[in-house]
């Protein structure tokens, strides 16, 4: 990326609050809106360069808007009742976008913009800054609630050497189990860092996933499949993509629970999975008192 300094400290989430001047109908994606304001440097254009970056698993999230507490975002489902993303004037929305600590950080942008979906009106509501994770999770279960369909490859558990198998065309993973989760997450900490591209990481995820597994206990969870739609192809077919949301909990055995911990809240600012860039695969990270959930279940 040029001219961006980067530093992979410390992570930084703008929260926006978004407000439509007229009546507007969103795209599927509605992070659309977002992505475009970077891109044409409305707002955050110091984000620029790392949105259009190639690289694999870069640090950056930019999330769907958000109304009442939930994402907006168009599914199959949606689709086949003929529904679509209204939104009145003036409707307070959100949005989020994360990415590495930047010294160009002051240079927000935003107010009253044009974009191609509808003139909107942006304000910055607060900044959060992740600098590592400290909390004590002695006697906690981890509890990773899944805000919008994440979209998690079982490739990750091929090991390096089968890597003839990694290029079989299958589908994405819709029941994740705890090491996939960590797992994915992990993928995302190592892009922090700049480092995935080598069979030594490949590896490490690899045992990442058996020892999460092996070492895990599922408390509860509350899982289903979600078709999502990404756009139009350039044949103006649908795109679709099928990932899971929900929530599921769940404790870690020995000292790995920390490092779990650590990763899970990396991507609690830049997501899991793919597509991370369109506001797929937020997740948000929760420490729950395991003697509550105890206490909870003989009830």
């Amino acid at each position: 990326m040029a001219n961006v300094e980067l530093n992979v400290m410390q992570i930084v989430r703008l929260n926006f609050s978004v407000r439509p001047l007229r009546d507007v109908v969103l795209p599927p994606m509605t992070s659309k809106v977002v992505k475009y304001l970077i891109l044409s440097e409305k707002v955050l254009p110091f984000v620029k360069d790392l949105v259009e970056s190639k690289r694999k698993q870069k640090p950056l999230f930019i999330s769907n808007l958000g109304l009442n507490g939930r994402r907006l975002y168009s599914t199959e489902e949606m689709i086949r009742r003929g529904d679509v993303i209204k939104v009145k004037a003036f409707t307070k929305m959100s949005a989020s976008v994360s990415f590495p600590m930047m010294g160009e950080i002051m240079n927000m942008g935003g107010g009253r913009v044009s974009t191609p979906y509808g003139d909107f009106e942006i304000l910055l509501e607060s900044i959060n800054v992740f600098n590592g994770f400290n909390s004590d999770v002695e006697g906690k279960n981890l509890k990773v609630r899944i805000v919008t369909p994440a979209l998690l490859s079982s490739k990750i558990y091929l090991p390096p050497f089968l890597e003839r198998y990694r290029k079989a065309k299958v589908g994405l993973s819709l029941i994740p189990s705890p090491g996939l989760l960590v797992a994915s997450a992990y993928r995302t900490y190592l892009g922090l860092l700049g480092s995935t591209e080598n069979e030594e990481e490949d590896l490490k995820s690899f045992k990442l996933t058996v020892l999460v597994n092996g070492l895990s206990k599922v408390v509860d969870f509350e899982l289903k499949p979600v078709t999502v739609i990404i756009g139009e192809d350039d044949k103006g077919r649908l795109r679709k993509s099928r990932g899971v949301e929900g929530w599921i909990m769940f404790d870690v055995t020995g000292k790995l629970k920390r490092a779990v911990a650590k990763y899970l809240s990396v991507a609690s600012y830049l997501g899991v999975g793919k597509s991370r860039g369109i506001g797929l695969g937020e997740i948000k990270l929760d420490l729950v008192d395991r003697s509550k959930v105890e206490q909870e279940g003989s009830n």
